[in-house]
C-alpha cells in the first residue's frame, strides 16, 4: 500500500495538470470571423466601428474593409462571441450581419456615414 500511494498521487497530479493546461489553451485560443457591415461607407465609419469593437473584452484585432463591407475580427471565444460583437457594431449605428443598427446612434453619425441620405 505504501508503494501504491505515491503512484496514485502522481497519476492524480498528472491528470489535474492536463485539465489545467486544456483550460489555459481554451482561454488563449484565438478565432477569426468576418462580419458583414453593409452600411459602412468610409474611413470615418471604419474608425467608429473599430472603436466600438475595441471596447469588447476578448478582442485581439479588428480590421474594417470599407470596399468589401466586412469587418474581420480576431477574438478569444472564451471571453466573447459573435452576438456581442454584432450588438456593439449596431449600437455604434451600423448594420452587422442581420443585426439592425441603433437608429439614435445612426442619426448622430457624420453625414458622409449615412447611406440613407
Amino acid at each position: 500500500m505504501k508503494k501504491i500511494a505515491p503512484l496514485l498521487f502522481y497519476l492524480l497530479a498528472l491528470g489535474l495538470t492536463g485539465c489545467s493546461t486544456q483550460k489555459q489553451e481554451e482561454q488563449t485560443k484565438v478565432e477569426t470571423i468576418t462580419i458583414k457591415v453593409a452600411s459602412v461607407v468610409c474611413g470615418s465609419c471604419a474608425k467608429t466601428i473599430e472603436g466600438a469593437l475595441k471596447k469588447v473584452d476578448g478582442l485581439k484585432d479588428v480590421k474594417v474593409d470599407v470596399d468589401q463591407k466586412i469587418v474581420t475580427v480576431q477574438f478569444l471565444p472564451a471571453k466573447t462571441n459573435l452576438n456581442v460583437m454584432e450588438k456593439a457594431i449596431a449600437k455604434a449605428g451600423y448594420d452587422a450581419n442581420h443585426t439592425k443598427r441603433n437608429t439614435e446612434a445612426y442619426e448622430k453619425l457624420d453625414v458622409c456615414c449615412k447611406i440613407d441620405g
